[in-house]
């Protein structure tokens, strides 16, 4: 009889805790890196890290912004871009803001978020204006007959990202950082990434070098054995595998362009850093959601 009692018990908490704890929403989580495509002018965002820490009840949500039509982020108006927020469950006293870290990131940061939150939906949302979707009309009567056709609505779900609670990264570490704090970090994961991009490529210029190697041992063996035959094709197949020796030595130049330029984020990057620092910062300030 105990140990039916004591199962009964268990039985009995377990229903309990279903039904006070809420769940996760039936919406799938939008995945980290990728990219989800917002305003008129299509840029995208894309979700690369989220973490909460349920001690505090900070969720801190890093976030990258791409223009398509400018490959350069540091030309990228970061100021045009906002973000809103939906919490399910999310308690009373939560706080929200979206901050930029750098010309093309931003965190979107809460604080007292209950830590048994369902869901949350984030959406990223552009000003920028769109001049091709603007019309001058040359008279009334275009102007009427413009008004008169349907307007193109916006896309369902444009920029929206679903974070689920139990999709995310619990972190103890994570605290309410101030702008400057979460902007030196990114930078430092910036020069991370640069410092990562450097080493790959000087493990292909390893690898190339080694390619080569083997590449003019080949061409020596054909060059010896074309000095004891008539085969005609030989020297076809000597050439074909030199202008191989040329690709190669093309890639090598390439992973050492790779590298300078990698150095050169780097150079900026530590420069932003310095700036930071030293209260210099031209990013926008944080906004409150």
């Amino acid at each position: 009889m105990g140990i039916f009692f004591l199962l009964l018990a268990i039985s009995i908490s377990q229903i309990v805790l279903v039904s006070i704890v809420p769940r996760p929403s039936n919406l799938p989580s939008t995945p980290l890196n990728t990219p989800q495509t917002f305003g008129k002018l299509n840029k995208t965002a894309s979700l690369t890290r989220s973490a909460f820490n349920p001690k505090n009840g900070v969720l801190q949500l890093n976030y990258t912004i791409n223009d398509g039509a400018n490959a350069n982020a540091n030309y990228l108006d970061i100021s045009q871009i906002s973000f809103t927020a939906i919490a399910d469950h999310g308690g009373n006293n939560i706080i929200a803001y979206y901050i930029p870290t750098s010309p093309n990131t931003i965190v979107v940061q809460f604080k007292n978020l209950n830590p048994n939150f369902n869901y949350l939906t984030v959406t990223a949302h552009d000003k920028g204006i769109n001049t091709t979707m603007v019309e001058a009309p040359s008279s009334y009567s275009s102007f009427a007959s413009s008004t008169a056709k349907p307007k193109q609505t916006d896309k369902a779900n444009q920029g929206l990202f679903t974070i689920n609670r139990d999709k995310i990264t619990v972190s103890s570490s994570i605290g309410f950082d101030s702008q400057k704090q979460l902007s030196i970090a990114e930078y430092n994961t910036k020069i991370s990434h640069e410092t990562e991009v450097i080493e790959q490529n000087q493990k292909a210029i390893e690898t190339y070098k080694k390619g080569i190697e083997q590449q003019n041992d080949l061409i020596s063996g054909m060059e010896k054995q074309q000095a004891t035959t008539n085969d005609s094709t030989l020297q076809t197949s000597i050439d074909n595998e030199r202008g191989t020796l040329t690709q190669i030595r093309s890639k090598i130049g390439e992973a050492k362009a790779n590298i300078d330029h990698a150095n050169d984020q780097i150079n900026e990057y530590e420069k932003a850093i310095h700036r930071i620092e030293n209260g210099e910062s031209q990013l926008p300030k944080s906004k409150k959601i």
